[in-house]
């Protein structure tokens, strides 16, 4: 879990890079969006390697199958 000061070294890092390129006509609340918007990105394609990686070494289950199991868990009729 990361920490103000570094979610803040990492935002002023994005900022300077934007800068550097001559992207600076954005707010300030346009940049904020802008970073949070990446580090959404990055998390969910992490997630999806994670998904992929567990499909590879075979942690997977049939949806049906799972489907199958929450019903008798939750006691619903299985047809």
């Amino acid at each position: 879990m990361s920490t103000v000061r570094e979610d803040l070294e990492r935002f002023q890092h994005f900022v300077d890079e934007r800068l550097a390129r001559g992207n600076d006509d954005a707010s300030l609340d346009e940049l904020f969006d802008q970073w949070q918007d990446l580090q959404s990105r990055d998390e969910i394609n992490a997630a999806i390697r994670r998904g992929l990686a567990d499909v590879d070494a075979g942690r997977h289950q049939d949806a049906f199958e799972a489907m199958k199991a929450i019903r008798q868990e939750l006691g619903f009729s299985s047809s």
